[in-house]
């Protein structure tokens, strides 16, 4: 199903392309960039919260820094031999009242439009599927910690106001990034109070913590994930190809080593991968084809609109 961009995303993605085309060093903060947004929003948030399909997968509750489990929640019914489950909501529903703060995973699966946006973030990187993920908190309530993140993220405030602290770049990394401690987050260079409308674009191992300074804050993350094929991969190929054409036998270490190197950069393997990330790139492209289509049943359109005449 095609999707047309909304005037307010096609204003977010000329700032994220513009990033792409200049990757800042550190960040990037466009204060402004949209006036009063209105694509998505807390009645949006709430929404979705509401839907009985709801599962604890998508949800994160955090309240006074604890999470808040909520597989207890899940409750079923037997209909025609097929257990129906659904989230009993009392307990989210109690702990947001006194403050706590929410995260919703999977808006791009949610909401076709930001789906269609984040089918454009994809194409300009170069093996992507970034996810979105809806962020809610209220003072004194944060749903994680100080972190840095091992991809780029695009971050846009739609509701309040959010206290962004940013600390000096680290080395990217997929372990031990979160939570980290004060001595951990390093030296601070940055703060930004993000209001609605601002954007804000932080490269990845960039620690920062954030603190809702006012009553209420809302902001969607873009969490632009790198999906080439990562070392574990490139080495499982590599090894598969090794255990075909292994170095002679008793060979000191170093040149065990060598032949090995000499393998990975071999033209014919450096194709493979390529070959490989390209697949990648096609298969995500497909994929985030049918999450458009998680929304898409049009079929019942001709016996919900009305077939009735208005006589004069």
């Amino acid at each position: 199903m095609q999707v047309n961009l909304h005037p307010e995303l096609k204003t977010l993605l000329d700032f994220y392309l513009q990033q792409r085309a200049q990757p800042p060093p550190i960040f990037s903060h466009a204060p402004g960039l949209i006036p009063a947004p209105h694509f998505f929003s807390v009645s949006a948030l709430q929404q979705h919260l509401n839907n009985p399909l709801l599962s604890p997968d998508w949800v994160h509750l955090r309240a006074h820094g604890q999470t808040v489990p909520l597989e207890s929640t899940c409750l079923w019914k037997l209909v025609q031999t097929k257990k129906l489950i659904f989230m009993d909501k009392e307990i989210l529903n109690a702990h947001l009242k006194q403050g706590a703060a929410i995260v919703l995973e999977g808006i791009d699966i949610l909401e076709p439009a930001i789906n269609a946006f984040v089918a454009q973030v994809d194409a300009a990187l170069p093996c992507s599927l970034a996810n979105c993920v809806a962020f809610f908190s209220q003072r004194e309530n944060e749903a994680y910690g100080g972190h840095c993140d091992s991809d780029d993220v695009l971050v846009i405030q739609l509701a309040g106001e959010k206290r962004w602290q940013l600390f000096t770049p680290q080395q990217r990394r997929y372990f031990d990034n979160s939570p980290l401690t004060p001595a951990q987050l390093g030296k601070p260079i940055q703060e930004l109070i993000m209001k609605p409308g601002d954007a804000l674009y932080v490269r990845a191992g960039v620690p920062h913590q954030c603190q809702t300074s006012g009553d209420h804050s809302l902001h969607l993350a873009f969490d632009l994930c790198d999906r080439t094929p990562n070392i574990e991969q490139i080495t499982h190929a590599a090894n598969t190809h090794y255990n075909h054409a292994c170095a002679d036998p008793y060979l000191p270490a170093a040149a065990v080593m060598d032949k090995y190197l000499g393998l990975v950069k071999s033209p014919e393997f450096q194709h493979e991968i390529t070959a490989a990330t390209q697949q990648i790139k096609n298969n995500a492209v497909v994929f985030r084809q049918r999450i458009g289509r998680a929304s898409g049943v049009q079929a019942l359109n001709r016996f919900t609109m009305s077939n009735k005449t208005v006589k004069s």
